[in-house]
């Protein structure tokens, strides 16, 4: 590549980090008074419906998601400019071949060719031998704590045994417990029960069958 094109995208690339800059700063300015606008005025969310606040909320995320997209884009460029001084710009990452001038020309920032960029995506999109189970969350009953281990201590047993030494709750938050000794025990798993034969279990009841 000739020196009129290596200046050429250089140049192209300043440009455009300048104008993220000054992008990024208006962002910060407009962000700040945005959030100023709509943070509630009240100490605490408490009484409120949480759609009260979902405008406020999405516009403090599309903020915050502009600015990241935006820095991404910056830390190429100055990725790029820092490959001006070392001499490789214009070369592919990973087959460490040329780069085209007109994908250059589209992308100074660009760190792949088209077809390594191609195999890049790609190998983003398709994960190989990977279930899904690793992939989506696990179901209910497979959570922590309701993880039944081997002396049957769940999870949830570990959490109580916790909690008894108090939490931000009181007792008058609780529903008709007098202190967090008797709250957080197993007798919550007698909740709703209205006669003694709702306690019996299906374990308790094939148990009994000739």
């Amino acid at each position: 590549m000739d020196k009129n094109k290596m200046y050429y995208l250089k140049e192209k690339l300043i440009n455009e980090a300048n104008r993220i800059n000054r992008t990024l700063g208006q962002m910060n300015e407009n962000g700040e008074a945005v959030m100023s606008e709509h943070s509630p005025n009240e100490l605490s969310n408490y009484d409120n419906h949480p759609a009260d606040l979902g405008s406020e909320l999405y516009s403090v995320e599309m903020n915050m998601a502009l600015k990241a997209h935006e820095q991404s884009k910056l830390n190429d460029i100055n990725r790029a400019l820092n490959k001006f001084e070392k001499g490789t710009y214009g070369k592919c990452e990973s087959c460490k071949r040329e780069i085209p001038y007109e994908r250059l020309e589209a992308m100074p920032s660009a760190k792949f060719c088209i077809d390594c960029e191609k195999e890049e995506e790609a190998s983003k999109i398709n994960t190989p031998d990977m279930s899904y189970d690793e992939v989506f969350d696990a179901p209910f009953g497979r959570k922590y704590l309701n993880k039944r281990e081997d002396d049957e201590f769940e999870g949830l047993d570990q959490l109580n045994d916790l909690m008894k030494y108090g939490s931000a709750d009181t007792p008058q938050d609780m529903g008709g417990y007098e202190d967090y000794e008797e709250y957080y025990t197993n007798e919550l798993d007698n909740q709703g029960i209205v006669e003694e034969i709702d306690k019996i279990s299906n374990q308790q009841y094939r148990n009994q069958l000739p």
